[in-house]
């Protein structure tokens, strides 16, 4: 059994460094003195049984004073283990038994379709879609919208009309045109989908343009923004409502989550959303397999990326033994779209003022490459380049990956220089950028 002791210099260096930090409140501090005044009356000593024995919930204490004060003493538990490297067990507090658990909600893909025109189609399509892996629970709630709808208004119609389409895809009063593409999206996939089983024979609802449609250009990095935006990743201190566990994960996942995104170019979701199983550390490669519709894909590392992620493994595996996930919470689930971007908000507004997204490094990473292909002198393969690239970045289309040529201003105009007036046929413009990539 572990023991230390001077437990009162511990205690005091802690409580130093706790009021530095402006994190010692006056809870903290009280329990803080109870618990050494508890350890020396037992010999000045420290150890598990202690530990055990101070944070066991008494008679009359109510449940949240007890988890308040098993907190505290977890925290002063690992800061010693990451100071002194001397580790005990973290005393435990069981579930609030006066906690009503929510009930939980049906998936909106399992539950039934209201009897309709189109009830039995969409059964047949939400069977195609997952078994093609496409199945998401938005696209469900809206053609869920567009069954209600012919459930409600078109009770007796005996098949699915033009007419009926067209009066739900009718734009709304005060409804934007990005909103109406997106309601519409999935009716639209959901007809082409009948019409090519032979179920219908009904023209696909037409988008609506956008007045405002975004001409957002890639933040183009520089070498020294990179290496200041990687230094402060690397020093990166998490606030103070941050607790334990988390506080350990994000200062070793943030520096190792960016640079994934940098050397790779992979989608922020693809790195999200990477399982450890679909990380191959001693070959160098990740599956992607949960990544934009169902395209699944391969990435090689660079070597010092392998070297990295297999540092940050093993780290990991100290910290959560057995995780599923690559880059996981501290239920070992896959971070949200807003954890990235905060984040790397939080980091680049230390490196410059100019606006910049944590997706900026996967354009980095097709600029980049294209820009070496201009500067070896040789031009012949670039097609072989492209699909290589393509590949590796997960599109669908060779037309996706074309779209940053035009980043790359000389191999812009070497590329003219060759193909003359099938130039803007080969390079259309960045309007649709962001929607294909």
């Amino acid at each position: 059994m572990n023991e230390m002791k001077n437990i009162g210099c511990i205690v005091e260096e802690y409580t130093n460094l706790l009021t530095k930090e402006g994190r010692l409140d006056y809870a903290t501090g009280i329990y803080l003195k109870s618990f050494l005044r508890y350890c020396e009356s037992h010999g000045g000593v420290m150890n598990d049984m202690l530990i055990a024995e101070w944070s066991h919930r008494r008679d009359s204490e109510k449940y949240y004073t007890h988890r308040a004060r098993c907190i505290i003493i977890r925290r002063l538990v690992r800061h010693i283990a990451t100071e002194t490297g001397v580790r005990f067990s973290l005393p435990s507090y069981p579930p609030d038994p006066g906690y009503i658990h929510k009930p939980i909600r049906p998936k909106v893909c399992g539950l039934p379709f209201r009897p309709s025109i189109i009830s039995k189609m969409l059964e047949t399509y939400q069977s195609h879609i997952e078994a093609s892996g496409r199945l998401n629970s938005r696209t469900m709630e809206r053609l869920r919208r567009f069954n209600e709808f012919c459930a409600s208004k078109y009770p007796n119609a005996k098949k699915l009309t033009a007419c009926i389409i067209d009066d739900f895809c009718k734009r709304g009063e005060k409804e934007s045109a990005k909103s109406r593409n997106n309601r519409i999206g999935a009716v639209r996939e959901f007809v082409r989908f009948a019409n090519g089983r032979g179920f219908t024979a009904l023209r696909l609802p037409l988008t609506t343009p956008r007045a405002n449609r975004c001409t957002y250009t890639p933040h183009p990095f520089t070498q020294e923004e990179l290496a200041a935006f990687f230094a402060e990743a690397d020093s990166f201190t998490p606030s103070a409502t941050c607790n334990d566990i988390r506080a350990s994960l994000v200062r070793l996942e943030l520096p190792v989550f960016f640079r994934l995104l940098y050397s790779s170019g992979m989608r922020t979701t693809e790195a999200r959303l990477l399982e450890r199983c679909n990380v191959d550390l001693i070959a160098g490669v990740i599956n992607i397999c949960q990544t934009k519709g169902y395209n699944e894909h391969r990435v090689a590392l660079h070597e010092s990326m392998r070297q990295a992620l297999e540092i940050y493994d093993k780290k990991m595996d100290a910290i959560m033994p057995g995780r599923k996930t690559f880059f996981p919470n501290e239920y070992d689930r896959p971070y949200s779209d807003a954890w990235v971007s905060s984040n790397f908000k939080k980091l680049w507004k230390r490196v410059s003022n100019d606006y910049a997204r944590a997706y900026d490094l996967r354009s980095n990473y097709a600029v980049t490459n294209i820009n070496k292909w201009c500067g070896d002198g040789s031009n012949s393969d670039w097609d072989r380049k492209l699909v290589c690239l393509s590949r590796s970045m997960g599109h669908r289309y060779l037309q996706n990956t074309i779209y940053y040529y035009k980043l790359v201003p000389l191999f812009s105009e070497e590329l003219e220089s060759v193909t003359g007036s099938a130039y803007d046929e080969l390079l259309p413009g960045l309007n649709k950028y962001f929607e294909n990539d």
